[in-house]
């Protein structure tokens, strides 16, 4: 969504390095309640592999085990919303980026995919609204309206009117 893959891998990948020094002291300390870095590094690396490769379900549990370890980490509830919205499940992506903003609420590439995630929703709201009303309806006028605003955004789908959803 946000940025050139090889740039977000670049993030994820410093991102990722930065908790694990972070951590590190903790992992030496013997704690065997504490995950080691070299797994946390492994799993995150196999993670990131996965969702490069398009093997979105392998990647989801790889970023499920990696969440487990450190729940608190926003990187991986971004990458986890990517995969939702790139998978068509909006809702879900939706919750993983409030998520990345619960942790921190100045991480602007998750309010930005927050965004287009919302106005995709939206979009699809309307077109159903307008696809199941009647000609003259008020709502009828408003959606067409509002879908004639939204058809000049970037990024949303090209949909005819007439396909926006069965008649009653």
């Amino acid at each position: 969504m946000s940025g050139l893959p090889g740039m977000r891998a670049k993030k994820f990948g410093c991102a990722m390095l930065l908790g694990l020094l972070l951590t590190g002291c903790a992992g030496m300390s013997g704690n065997p309640d504490m995950p080691q870095r070299s797994d946390l590094f492994q799993l995150s690396n196999d993670a990131q592999l996965a969702y490069e490769s398009g093997e979105d379900a392998k990647a989801e549990q790889l970023y499920m085990a990696l969440l487990r370890k450190t729940p608190n980490d926003p990187e991986i509830w971004f990458r986890l919303g990517n995969l939702y919205a790139r998978a068509h499940r909006p809702d879900a992506a939706a919750d993983a980026y409030q998520r990345v903003l619960s942790i921190n609420n100045t991480e602007h590439r998750a309010w930005y995919n927050l965004g287009i995630v919302r106005l995709r929703q939206g979009w699809a709201a309307l077109l159903q609204a307008y696809g199941h009303s009647a000609p003259g309806d008020l709502v009828n006028t408003e959606s067409e309206r509002m879908i004639g605003h939204l058809e000049r955004m970037p990024g949303l789908p090209s949909v005819r009117k007439n396909e926006a959803g069965a008649k009653k």
